[in-house]
């Protein structure tokens, strides 16, 4: 009978590790599912960027500086006669929705340096934490993951 006990309590214990394993195996995996998902948002607002841009137009490079899709609530359409500025308020603000949409706590910035390097980051809490703090690293418990993209147009 002893054995039997002492047969089931390492049989637990296996299932128990396999459990876990499991779980860590599927944190995993969403992780990368957002990670991917941030890095195709980047891409995106980087083609929106290059096709907004004029290259015979220097005024135009910093139209999207200082973007945060914190202070956009959503996307506007552009049907008929849509200007330049149409067209930008509709790239924000549908850049803006799929962030938001897409990822967990999902927040995205632009930012253009006086060089002319254009920097997109997409901010997510990837271990569900509730994390809202930008600092894209250190403690993962409040500061969201963030993905970076810098380019020149």
């Amino acid at each position: 009978m002893i054995e039997v006990m002492v047969a089931l309590f390492l049989l637990a214990i296996g299932l128990l590790g396999v459990l876990s394993l499991q779980n860590t195996s599927q944190r995993s995996n969403q992780s990368a599912m957002y990670s991917s998902v941030a890095v195709l948002l980047a891409r995106d607002m980087a083609n929106r960027l290059s096709v907004y841009d004029d290259p015979f137009v220097d005024t135009d490079d910093k139209d999207f500086d200082n973007t945060d899709t914190d202070s956009i609530n959503g996307a506007s359409s552009c049907s008929s006669n849509c200007n330049k500025g149409a067209v930008l308020n509709m790239d924000k603000g549908a850049w803006a929705q799929a962030v938001k949409t897409r990822l967990p706590g999902g927040r995205g910035t632009i930012n253009v340096t006086n060089e002319g390097v254009h920097q997109v980051v997409v901010m997510w809490d990837d271990l569900l934490t509730g994390a809202d703090e930008t600092g894209c690293g250190g403690d993962p418990a409040t500061d969201l993951t963030c993905v970076t993209l810098e380019f020149r147009l």
